[in-house]
């Protein structure tokens, strides 16, 4: 009869999974509530994978699933309230975010809605007060883990009083979080040096978090870059440019296309180390942008960079490199931009991340 209803073929269980990982999140969650084994599929770290590898192997779907989000408010590409997050300061790897504020720490999936505090960094080394702070946030494949990285310095003060003898007057040690045991770990060893730079968010690259530090307080060319090795979690130094011209401490580190970027001033200098940890491979560049500090979003499509211009006004330029020009963009309801990072949608949960690899 032709009103009948007909029975659908039954799948293979591996058929279904190889269709769903093509779905996007948004759709996969409605989907949740078709059946039981779908809900459960969708949760099971090995399909979690498998859809979130589909954007790194596929450029179509990169495409479809990438995003910006602008200070924890809207998503540029679907204007869409993503909710009540927040922070001074953002970090994004591999599928999930981070936000800080007020040096309280969330992990969060912006499509999901799903997040994570971060406990409390511990105390570490003998020292009363702490004087700085370092984050950063990363990946690491060979564990398969994300990895919240804290470096503290402890005060110079109470290091003369203890050590009056002693030359160094500050020591660097680093604290790692890590999502899958939901502890953090100090690490015992220390690392000579006087004074931070410049606070806040590493620049995470290859594998490694990196800050700027000075060797020797008020000695500019003691400046190096100190790199954080997730895999290893071990520390080491990067020179920078051997020509660069340090007349103050307004330097800054940021990462250009895909390589370690060191800016001077307001932009008089902008150096990018084309092989990594290779000092001889520092190239000095232009970028016709107006003279103030930037951040790169992480956002690029063939000829444009997506940058955020760090001045009175903060503001989204959209920059050609190769010819040199720019273009200001405007986001509707949003007449300042606090931080603009580039993200993937996904499936990672920062809740039920490592339960069963």
């Amino acid at each position: 009869m032709a009103d009948e209803l007909t029975e659908l073929p039954h799948l293979p269980m591996e058929i279904i999974r190889e269709i769903l990982a093509w779905l996007t999140v948004k759709s996969l969650c409605r989907f949740r509530c078709v059946s039981k084994s779908w809900n459960c599929l969708t949760f099971d770290p090995k399909f979690v994978k498998m859809h979130f590898n589909k954007a790194l192997e596929h450029e179509d779907v990169l495409y479809q699933r990438r995003r910006v989000l602008v200070t924890g408010v809207y998503s540029v590409t679907e204007v869409s309230r993503v909710g009540d997050v927040r922070g001074s300061s953002v970090f994004y790897s591999n599928a999930l975010i981070l936000f800080e504020s007020n040096q309280r720490f969330s992990l969060f999936n912006p499509v999901t809605r799903e997040s994570k505090v971060v406990p409390v960094f511990p105390k570490i080394g003998q020292w009363d007060i702490i004087n700085a702070k370092l984050y950063g946030f990363g990946f690491d494949p060979s564990t398969q883990d994300y990895k919240m990285v804290c470096m503290t310095c402890e005060d110079c003060a109470v290091m003369r009083r203890q050590h009056p003898h002693s030359p160094i007057l500050m020591e660097l040690k680093f604290g790692v979080y890590s999502l899958k045991t939901g502890y953090w770990r100090v690490i015992e060893k220390g690392y000579p040096c006087q004074c931070l730079s410049h606070g806040g968010m590493g620049k995470l690259l290859n594998g490694g978090i990196h800050w700027l530090v000075y060797r020797d307080y008020g000695d500019l060319s003691s400046m190096v870059v100190l790199s954080f090795v997730l895999a290893e979690e071990e520390v080491r130094e990067i020179p920078l440019p051997p020509c660069c011209h340090i007349e103050g401490d307004d330097v800054y580190l940021s990462v250009f296309r895909d390589c370690l970027c060191v800016i001077l001033g307001y932009g008089e200098e902008v150096w990018v180390m084309k092989e990594n940890g290779v000092r001889e491979s520092w190239t000095k560049i232009r970028i016709s942008i107006p003279p103030c500090e930037w951040v790169h979003s992480g956002f690029r499509k063939k000829y444009y960079d997506l940058l955020l211009l760090e001045d009175d006004e903060n503001k989204l330029v959209l920059l050609n490199f190769d010819k040199n020009i720019f273009r200001n963009l405007s986001i509707h309801g949003v007449p300042e931009v606090g931080y603009a990072v580039v993200y993937l949608e996904s499936l990672v949960s920062p809740n039920n991340f490592g339960i069963a690899d």
